[in-house]
């Protein structure tokens, strides 16, 4: 049972933004909740957590890193999870201009790594190929 607490928790913050980011689409198929699932638990959440932050999902609210590299490894996570189904939506696109927002990154940055994405919508893309064209 989530404590009041648990919904300030940075980690389980972190995990709330990625589900939102793969109900974006308005579906969560079994390729994205898989990726959660191996998501989270490196962080430290137990499936059992897990479920529960998917149940409550609007009670958590948005925690940015403190960090620009994580600030960036986060909407590179978000990019991951939007390409998991090899479908990047117009939804989906939208919610990362607004994540970049939130997390401080020049919007016409996440514009050129949004153009880089779509170009490479079937193809794996780096943690480093993000980064340089964030910076």
């Amino acid at each position: 049972m989530l404590q009041f607490s648990d919904y300030f928790d940075e980690k389980k913050c972190y995990a709330a933004t990625l589900i939102k980011m793969a109900n974006a689409d308005d579906q969560l198929i079994a390729s994205e909740n898989m990726w959660l699932g191996f998501v989270t638990v490196s962080m430290g959440i137990k499936p059992s957590e897990l479920q529960e932050i998917k149940d409550n999902i609007d009670k958590f609210s948005f925690q940015s890193p403190s960090t620009e590299k994580e600030r960036f490894f986060m909407f590179f996570r978000v990019i991951q999870l939007m390409k998991v189904d090899l479908n990047v939506d117009e939804k989906e696109m939208q919610l990362c201009r607004d994540l970049g927002s939130r997390l401080n990154i020049n919007l016409r940055k996440v514009d050129k790594v949004l153009e880089f994405v779509k170009e490479n919508e079937k193809s794996l893309i780096q943690f480093e190929d993000v980064e340089q064209l964030l910076r």
